[in-house]
């Protein structure tokens, strides 16, 4: 062994007659090649990661935190609540704990996934349980317990296919809550505060950019602008019977000529179709007659390009505009029913009369304007009918009516069934009215011996406004005097101040032409005398009770009761007299007063408008004092 090599044999070769088998595995080492196998399967899987990096690249991209629908903005569909028309957003507290509101969605571009998003902030007590639940056309899609103190709010919810089917979509949101400090207490109110905010939205997915007329009307939100492109009278015509419309069917308009630079969808174009492809670079596929949609940039807009504002805006404000499954629609008539008789039922005004639930109370609104009655009269009574469940013995119903917040009424109602007259007094009354009727239940016993439990109610068909005989007084009386029919004149019919005009006067206008009612406007005319009429601008023949005279804001022919000056923004709304015996409203206007709110028309006989509130004008130019009269300081 002494013979050895320290670092052992040589290895003996091997040659092509060596029977001795090779390894079954690489060694990766003595320049052995990969398998051509290996090769083909990492070839393959480059290749499909490739492809699923040009197919979905957000998977390789997205942040955990992405909850976005992943869609180009013209097929990302958005209606917030301040589109939805609060634009301040919604509370919800122990008083008035629930809110609902309704949205329309796009029908014929194709929602693939339909969401809402609520935002803001919640506040419950500490030794509280409150539960935030959502429901949609009635169905309850989510709940869940708030957390205690003061957090945030961001959730979302998935709207069914079911309710987004027919493009419509009720949504309720309601907050329940009690106190369990195992205090005996009649009060089980569970201090809590739920604020959404006006960015809460509900989203969806499109498969296509919205292109049909159906589906551009469902995506207007509550501000609503209207672009004139020609000043011809026809045109200036058809925007104020659409600037009217719209306003009834609840929204805010603003007139202009040039497309604005946000909010785009919630635009309707007016105007002759060549003249708005020059003037606002709008194009249309199909530009036929009647209202056409068609694009500014990559947003659909919609355009009435046939003069007739006042069918064509009544087709898209009522359910007819459902068949608008294209691009155009050229309706040739639409005619709503008008209520006639000597009552108007709840249901024509809008109540909700179905089925609900009350724990404590439960309040309905009725909203009515003078103009829409029939003859404009002022009703004397409402009759309210109740369905009520079998309760307790010890339980009452009691019914409170409040008139444009004037408590008017409270009665008792029999055990099962109510069927009550609440008299609305003609001096509460204004050209449009609230009546709140509020249902509350009342026990003998108390404190820990009552269960909490809500109970189902109804407020029946037959409730029902009833007309009276009434006269009113100032713009309450005027108003009955229109309802046979009127003309709109514009004596003063400039060109260069149509935008303005309109912006000016179309929304208080609106309010004293009935509803569906087509007014003639005659641009450049004065009244004609002994008829009844609604007047822009001053008139010599027409006698407002106030009126902007020489810079000056006046009542009567002297000014002996009231002369101020006038305002640079501002707008007066009088009754008038026309010196052939007619009767009817004057709207003057001094600089840009669209902007500013309007007060509500009532008993007095004129309204000056400003940005700091409206002063009410009796018939005999007085103004209401001060109250009170004297302030008398502690001391």
């Amino acid at each position: 062994m002494s013979g050895d090599d320290p670092d052992g044999p040589e290895p003996e070769p091997t040659g092509p007659g060596d029977d001795r088998a090779e390894p079954e595995y690489f060694a990766g080492e003595h320049g052995r090649r990969v398998p051509r196998a290996a090769w083909l399967v990492l070839g393959a899987a480059l290749v499909l990661l490739l492809g699923f990096v040009v197919v979905r690249p957000s998977w390789f991209t997205r942040d955990v935190d992405d909850t976005s629908l992943h869609v180009p903005p013209e097929r990302h569909f958005t209606k917030t609540l301040a589109g939805s028309g609060h634009p301040d957003g919604v509370w919800l507290t122990d008083d008035n704990p629930t809110t609902s509101y309704l949205v329309t969605l796009p029908a014929d571009s194709t929602p693939s996934r339909t969401r809402l998003h609520l935002l803001g902030s919640t506040r419950v007590a500490v030794d509280s349980t409150v539960f935030l639940t959502v429901s949609m056309d009635g169905q309850q899609v989510y709940t869940n317990r708030l957390d205690t103190g003061d957090n945030a709010l961001d959730t979302f919810v998935d709207v069914p296919g079911q309710a987004a089917a027919d493009g419509r979509v009720r949504i309720q949101v309601r907050v329940d809550g009690t106190r369990h400090d195992e205090v005996c207490t009649p009060d089980h109110s569970a201090g809590m505060q739920v604020h959404l905010t006006p960015d809460t939205v509900v989203e969806a997915a499109l498969d296509e950019p919205i292109h049909t007329v159906r589906d551009a009307v469902a995506s207007w939100d509550r501000d609503v602008t209207i672009v004139l492109a020609d000043l011809a009278d026809e045109w200036r015509t058809t925007a104020a019977q659409a600037g009217m419309a719209l306003t009834r069917a609840g929204h805010d308009i603003r007139f202009t000529d040039r497309l604005p630079e946000t909010d785009m969808g919630s635009t309707v174009l007016v105007g002759p179709a060549d003249t708005l492809t020059t003037s606002t670079g709008w194009s249309a596929d199909d530009t036929g007659d009647g209202v056409v949609v068609g694009r500014a940039g990559d947003t659909p807009v919609t355009a009435i390009v046939t003069p007739q504002g006042h069918l064509l805006a009544t087709y898209l404000t009522e359910a007819t505009v459902a068949t608008a499954d294209t691009a155009t629609a050229d309706p040739r008539s639409v005619t709503p029913a008008v209520p006639a008789g000597d009552q108007v039922s709840f249901d024509a005004l809008g109540v909700d009369t179905s089925v609900g639930r009350i724990t404590e109370t439960r309040q309905w609104r009725v909203r009515y304007s003078l103009a829409d009655l029939p003859g404009g009269r002022l009703p004397d009574a409402a009759r309210v009918v109740i369905t009520l469940p079998a309760s307790p013995d010890d339980l009452t119903w009691i019914l409170n009516a409040d008139l444009n917040g004037r408590f008017v009424g409270s009665q008792r109602l029999n055990p099962t069934a109510g069927t009550v007259t609440v008299p609305l007094p003609a001096e509460n009354q204004l050209l449009e009215n609230t009546l709140t009727l509020t249902i509350e239940r009342d026990r003998d016993l108390g404190g820990c011996d009552v269960r909490v439990t809500d109970y189902p109610i109804q407020l029946q068909g037959e409730s029902a406004l009833l007309l009276g005989d009434a006269p009113g007084a100032g713009f309450t009386a005027t108003e009955r005097l229109l309802a046979p029919g009127f003309a709109v004149y514009v004596p003063d019919a400039s060109p260069q101040d149509a935008i303005a005009q309109l912006d000016a006067t179309v929304p208080a206008l609106t309010g004293f032409v009935p509803a569906h009612y087509d007014p003639p406007f005659l641009w450049g005319t004065a009244p004609r005398p002994g008829q009844p009429f609604v007047a822009i601008g001053a008139s010599p023949d027409v006698h407002p009770s106030v009126q902007i005279r020489d810079g000056r804001i006046v009542a009567g022919a002297t000014g002996d009761t009231l002369d101020i000056p006038s305002f640079d923004d501002g707008l007066v709304v009088a009754t008038a007299t026309e010196s052939g015996g007619g009767v009817g409203i004057v709207l003057q206007y001094a600089g840009a007063p669209g902007e500013i709110r309007l007060p509500a028309f009532g008993f007095e006989s004129a309204q000056v408008v400003t940005s700091q509130g409206s002063i009410a004008v009796a018939a005999d130019g007085t103004i209401p004092a001060t109250t009170p009269v004297r302030r008398i300081v502690p001391r």
